[in-house]
């Protein structure tokens, strides 16, 4: 939001717990008895009080010249309070919001250090308020930034064992071994077999797809209720990129893995020519993936124009409920606003870019069919976008920047995939012209970074003292900006809005509907008397 900015602390010292009888002061006025304090003289910061055995291991390692690992032993501790003072209910919390009337001071405020304490407090320009989730704003950037990390190595161990599931669906995922589930043997033999190599050829990608599509939500969860991420738009940005490499996992293992499944047996038989057996093999797998965009050209972008979730939820709610005994925060949730989830739809354009990208030169037949899955889902997204789509928070376009750079990465993981395509097709001169292709890709990438992506972050001191010079007046902010909103929520009425002024209107109407009355009673009794209001 502009003019207002962000501080995420660590609470180590400058929030203590509910009980402040374990605090002391780090004041050297105080600690001395001087009781004058000079105008210069910033206020007392509490700080945890040290045990005489920490106080005394801490001296006899400053002693002995082991300085680092004093560092350390506080580091320790410091990390320890910040963990307790999340268990046992701060009294404060760990995020603010400073809002000023001019661009200046916010700029100078996010751009240079405010303290010599590099972790103290983190200040970077404050989220729109819409953007913000509440019930996360509290969490200790430290705690947030551990769970981060734990929950990147256990999906990097899934990453790694993808090859599992996936392997497991290039085998399974057969009309054969269906048909041995009790029930489904009539597969085997619906019109004498002939739907067989279309079930073979379609079952796997219908699996796989489905699998796919219960990741995101696996990916919101875990940065919703694990790690606590503190705006909507981080978490979205958290599931593009954990989504993005699954997906990049899902189309290389795929390869390795069915180029090695099928062709085991015969590496098997003879080893030694591995590398000829996998370069007549990986071109054999562009079927699957074509497969996979043809499924998701005539199958996937009906059902993004079909909105199944909000169909079947309007649908629930008009035939089991009745419309004029709902209140108007339950019609509200009937129509709601349908935003665009980021973190399942780039992914997803990611996906056929990837794809096209591997097989542009191994299988150029995979571009037409590339070419028509954007071109068809160009139409949807843009009818979407005009007609379905609200934004319910305005992030910046922080999305924008990171969708460059996996598209750009897909690009350079494809040129190393074709160089080594050609080095098994024992391709030499070929390889020469081909391999600074990865290092321009790296180059233009880093460049666009550079040159675009971290000056937009922040605006330049220069401009923003121009932006100031040429406003007149100072920006008014509302004081419930950045205010949780249910301390914010006006009493309302449903279907009219502010209480006080619902209330004077029926009011109103209700005086005047019997002053009516009352005057047509007074003109029946006397016809000859004109009624009240009128003259004679």
């Amino acid at each position: 939001t502009y003019g207002s900015l962000q501080t995420d602390g660590n609470k180590k010292s400058e929030a203590p717990l509910v009980n402040e009888d374990h605090l002391v002061t780090n004041c050297l006025a105080c600690d001395s008895g001087d009781s004058d304090i000079s105008p210069t003289c910033t206020p007392c910061i509490p700080a945890r009080r040290q045990s005489k055995a920490y106080q005394w291991l801490r001296s006899m390692l400053w002693r002995g010249g082991v300085d680092f690992l004093a560092a350390g032993l506080d580091q320790v501790r410091n990390s320890t309070d910040v963990v307790v003072d999340s268990i046992t209910c701060p009294s404060m919390s760990s995020t603010g919001f400073v809002t000023f009337k001019t661009l200046t001071p916010v700029t100078v405020a996010t751009s240079v250090p405010l303290t010599h304490n590099h972790d103290s407090i983190d200040v970077c320009i404050a989220p729109e308020p819409r953007d913000l989730k509440w019930k996360n704003a509290s969490i200790d950037k430290d705690i947030g930034a551990t769970r981060e990390f734990v929950a990147n190595i256990f999906l990097s161990l899934g990453l790694l064992l993808w090859s599992i599931p996936l392997t497991l669906i290039q085998a399974w995922a057969k009309v054969d071994n269906v048909a041995r589930i009790p029930g489904l043997e009539w597969i085997a033999t619906l019109h004498d077999g002939a739907y067989k190599a279309l079930i073979n050829g379609y079952l796997p990608v219908v699996v796989l797809l489905s699998l796919i599509c219960v990741l995101p939500f696996v990916f919101d969860a875990i940065a919703t209720h694990y790690e606590k991420r503190k705006t909507f738009s981080g978490v979205e940005s958290s599931i593009v990129g954990r989504y993005f490499y699954y997906q990049l996992a899902n189309i290389y293992i795929t390869v390795t893995a069915g180029a090695l499944w099928t062709s085991l047996g015969a590496i098997i038989d003879h080893p030694q020519h591995l590398l000829y057996i996998l370069g007549n093999t990986l071109p054999k797998l562009a079927g699957y993936f074509i497969s996979l965009l043809l499924t998701k050209t005539l199958a996937g972008l009906p059902i993004v124009l079909l909105r199944f979730g909000a169909l079947s939820r309007m649908t629930f709610l008009k035939s089991c409920f009745n419309r004029r005994r709902l209140t108007q925060r339950e019609l509200d949730e009937v129509h709601r606003k349908q935003p665009i989830y980021y973190g399942w739809e780039y992914p997803t354009q990611f996906l056929a870019i990837i794809i096209c990208f591997t097989y542009a030169c191994i299988t150029p037949f995979i571009l037409p069919v590339g070419a028509a899955y954007f071109f068809f889902a160009q139409i949807v997204y843009k009818k979407q976008s005009l007609y379905v789509y609200t934004p319910t928070y305005d992030s910046g376009g922080s999305m924008f920047p990171q969708a460059i750079s996996k598209t750009l990465f897909a690009l350079m993981i494809s040129q190393l995939t074709f160089i080594g395509y050609t080095l098994i097709r024992k391709g030499v001169f070929q390889i020469i012209l081909l391999a600074p292709l990865p290092f321009l890709t790296v180059f233009f990438s880093s460049f666009i970074d550079d040159r675009y992506v971290k000056p937009s972050t922040k605006l330049s001191l220069e401009r923003a003292v121009k932006i100031d010079a040429r406003q007149k007046e100072s920006r008014d902010f509302s004081e419930e900006a950045y205010q949780q909103p249910v301390l914010t929520e006006k009493t309302s009425l449903p279907g009219h809005g502010d209480c006080e002024s619902a209330v004077y209107n029926v009011v109103v109407s209700k005086l005047e509907s019997l002053h009516r009355e009352a005057s047509r009673r007074a003109s029946r009794r006397d016809p000859s008397r004109p009624p009240r209001g009128e003259s004679a």
